[in-house]
């Protein structure tokens, strides 16, 4: 029997100049795949997202009285705390740089270069250092230097309008903007070391929150760049393919419906399954394409025979059919379904606090993870690994260089 393999970015090194969550969350996914990851914090207050108390109107305060948001985005890292005003809090950062892998930040271009930690300068130090910013409204252009986070990114990507359905912007609970982005700065990281490996030198790379949520809209964005046209905000009265709808059942529970085309055999099938067999020989819905131009008629009819029965008899009978369906689910019932959790999807660290998952799949990457760093925790450990005396370390916390 041989022995797992070990994660795919053991021995690889990484200096985290994060806040809030974009960074935060692509450090922590190479935290995951098993990389070393030391976070550096401001002194005396750490990042910001450590004091947060409350996020959309739920407590994010956890058991052992730690912020739930700084948790869900910094497990497997250490901290480390040095005042980068200081020149000297700089040098220790150069230090760590220099026998860093990557360098991974998310602080606005003007506060990098008044820390000595813009990619010149690091990269500067260390040609084999992979220097990865993650960019508010932009990463490389006019917007760059624009102050920005999830809340103003979102607006600014458009997305506001791409999720509403009465026309007035909304904003999805969740830092959508930062989740994507970072996911994304992740994997442009991934990327570059792997190139690395090819020529021997690091490089930069960089996304925004603006970049991240174009990506989602890329066919609202295509389809207005290539052929002029919208597609419309979803209402499932006048939904444009009646089989890619949501319709309420007799108990107020909804049923999504998946069929993007049907062959006749599919068509023939689902009228006998809301028990409508005269629609076979109905001369408007014979094709796919009349069954797309006369949606509104046939949705009026699937809609009143799945409000004449309850979630459970629709999803029994049409799933056994073999056509795509599911029932629109709630986040308070996802993590309690046992199906769910048989796709491990879900863990938990040793306090207790259940996170998801990284959203793969591969042999090396634990289910399991360590809780996120106490502040300042490994300040003594990291600097002692530069060489530094216990005395030396002392007189630094002294002068409040660090923490």
């Amino acid at each position: 029997m041989t022995d797992p393999p070990a994660p795919p970015l053991a021995g690889i090194k990484v200096i985290d100049l994060t806040i809030w969550v974009q960074g935060p969350l692509a450090g922590q996914l190479l935290a995951d795949l098993g990389a070393d990851v030391i976070k550096i914090e401001k002194p005396g207050q750490g990042d910001f997202a450590r004091g947060l108390q409350t996020l959309f109107g739920a407590s994010m305060r956890t058991a052992r009285d730690t912020s739930l948001l700084f948790e869900l985005v910094n497990r497997n890292k250490r901290s480390v705390a040095l005042d980068l005003h200081h020149p000297e809090g700089q040098r220790l950062l150069h230090a760590l740089v220099r026998e860093a892998d990557v360098f991974v930040t998310n602080l606005l271009p003007g506060r990098l270069r008044q820390f000595s930690a813009d990619a010149d300068t690091l990269t500067g130090l260390n040609p084999r250092l992979v220097y990865a910013a993650g960019g508010g409204l932009g990463a490389q252009g006019d917007l760059a230097d624009v102050p920005a986070q999830d809340t103003t990114g979102t607006a600014y990507s458009g997305f506001m309008y791409t999720v509403s359905s009465d026309g007035s912007p909304q904003y999805p609970p969740g830092a959508i903007a930062d989740l994507i982005s970072g996911t994304s700065l992740a994997f442009a990281i991934v990327a570059a070391l792997l190139r690395r490996e090819r020529t021997g030198r690091g490089e930069a790379v960089s996304t925004s929150l603006l970049q991240g949520m174009l990506w989602l809209q890329q066919l609202h964005v295509g389809a207005l760049a290539n052929t002029g046209e919208s597609l419309r905000p979803f209402d499932p009265a006048n939904a444009a393919n009646p089989f890619l709808n949501l319709y309420k059942c007799a108990d107020g529970e909804w049923l999504a419906l998946g069929m993007t085309a049907m062959t006749q055999e599919d068509w023939f099938a689902f009228c006998d399954l809301i028990a409508h067999p005269e629609l076979k020989n109905d001369p408007r819905f014979h094709r796919n394409r009349g069954r797309i131009e006369h949606s509104r008629e046939l949705i009026e009819v699937i809609a009143a025979e799945m409000a004449s029965r309850p979630l459970e008899y629709w999803l029994e009978r049409i799933s056994t059919s073999g056509l795509p369906c599911a029932p629109v689910r709630r986040i308070e019932e996802l993590i309690r379904d046992p199906k769910v959790l048989s796709e491990n999807v879900l863990t938990r660290t040793p306090s207790g606090m259940t996170f998801v998952r990284p959203p793969f799949n591969m042999e090396g990457v634990p289910s399991h993870a360590d809780d996120a760093p106490g502040y300042a925790e490994d300040t003594f450990r990291a600097l002692s690994g530069l060489g530094l005396s216990a005395e030396e370390i002392a007189r630094l916390e002294e002068d409040g260089v660090a923490w």
